[in-house]
């Protein structure tokens, strides 16, 4: 049978996937190597799959965040081996792209590659493979109801007493979804999420891939009530509700998530609590600040706080409209924005008179930081 050495990335793919990955390595050869790669934090989720396959653990300390020190290690650790040559196969843990050219030099030195990874692996590290399997989420499954132990057949000598009917043990009542325990509003369940989503980011160096955040997140159930009623597929979901809070970005690897850094007080915090700028077009008015997600059915409405009557004023001309409107589109080019962009800003402020929606349509339109930094902008030439 082949030689194999099994190489996992302990910061791309779950340790629940640990039986799946050596019960299939074990059925390709005699596993000669098996070591694993990662972070502290990474490393501390696979304690027990370490423990229970005797993997060798190498710790890898990072110089600064965003760099890929654990994939350089496993890269030297698999050049290792072909220089050693007794290996004839490499099993490479992970969904990370980056490692497509460590399959190419491999193979074309006659080791056979076996990826793994979850199903959302980048096409051109499934080629890249001589063969690619994907990993699948263990399901659990309730243990069977023992049945009742069935009467012994009495001697074919003796006389067969009638045998007393038994009483069927009554079928258990279908389990429900525990929701009891659920927060009962949207706005509580977002909170649990996000400290949820912002605890698995810390013990990650702030950064995951989506493919492993969603196993987990899918482990709580506040994340799976709130996500099924916004009826949006996970990904968009997330970036909706809590790109505020957190980073979305695309890349080699896929879909990745991570703690936002620098981000405006006004931006996630103060938001709702700003008053809309007081040059702003004269048909926008300041209104009761909506929440950062739509309202459901099961959260209950609070009456907004009273608040003293403006004094009313007299209605703008046409006219005067229109100059207000010029003259305001004017001063947002003089700080900075470009005329076509001030357009459509001036075509979202008349739309919409909550500062919120407001804030996250310029998100939409111009992009996360390029709609924060307009928005600013707006604010300030407001106030002047």
């Amino acid at each position: 049978m082949p030689n194999l050495a099994v190489l996992i990335d302990a910061e791309n793919v779950l340790p629940i996937h640990a039986d799946q990955i050596f019960t299939h390595a074990s059925s390709l050869g005699t596993i000669k190597v098996k070591e694993i790669y990662g972070a502290a934090a990474a490393l501390t989720s696979w304690v027990e799959p370490v423990l229970k396959y005797a993997l060798h653990a190498n710790l890898t300390i990072k110089a600064s965040k965003g760099k890929n020190t654990s994939d350089i290690a496993l890269v030297i650790g698999a050049m290792d081996l072909l220089v050693a040559g007794n290996i004839d196969t490499v099993v490479i843990v992970s969904s990370d792209s980056d490692f497509s050219a460590l399959s190419v030099r491999l193979r074309s030195a006659d080791i056979e590659v076996v990826g793994m990874g979850t199903e959302k692996a980048n096409p051109l590290w499934r080629t890249a493979c001589s063969s690619f399997v994907v990993l699948q989420a263990p399901s659990f499954r309730p243990a069977p109801a023992q049945q009742p132990a069935r009467p012994q057949p009495a001697a074919k000598s003796a006389p067969k007493p009638a045998a007393p009917k038994q009483e069927q043990p009554a079928n258990p009542p279908k389990k429900k979804n525990d929701t009891k325990s659920v927060a009962s509003t949207h706005t509580g369940r977002m909170t649990i999420i996000s400290a949820f989503i912002k605890e698995q980011l810390e013990a990650n160096d702030g950064k995951m891939s989506m493919a492993a955040l969603l196993p987990a997140l899918n482990g709580l159930p506040e994340y799976r009530v709130d996500q099924q009623r916004s009826k949006r597929n996970a990904h968009n979901y997330l970036m909706r509700l809590y790109g505020d809070t957190f980073s979305f970005e695309e890349g080699e690897g896929g879909s990745f998530i991570s703690l936002r850094k620098n981000v405006p007080e006004a931006a996630v915090e103060s938001t709702e609590a700003e008053e809309a700028p007081a040059d702003a077009l004269p048909e926008i008015e300041a209104s009761e600040q909506e929440p950062a997600a739509p309202a459901e059915e099961d959260q209950p409405q609070e009456a907004p706080a009273e608040e003293s009557p403006a004094p009313e004023e007299p209605e703008a001309q046409p006219d005067e409209q229109a100059q207000a409107i010029a003259a305001f589109a004017a001063r947002l080019v003089d700080a900075g924005i470009p005329d076509d962009a001030a357009q459509q800003i001036i075509a979202i402020l008349n739309e919409n008179s909550n500062l919120r929606t407001v804030y996250n349509k310029m998100r939409v339109a111009f992009g996360g930081d390029t709609g924060r930094k307009y928005y600013q902008i707006v604010k300030e030439v407001g106030r002047g």
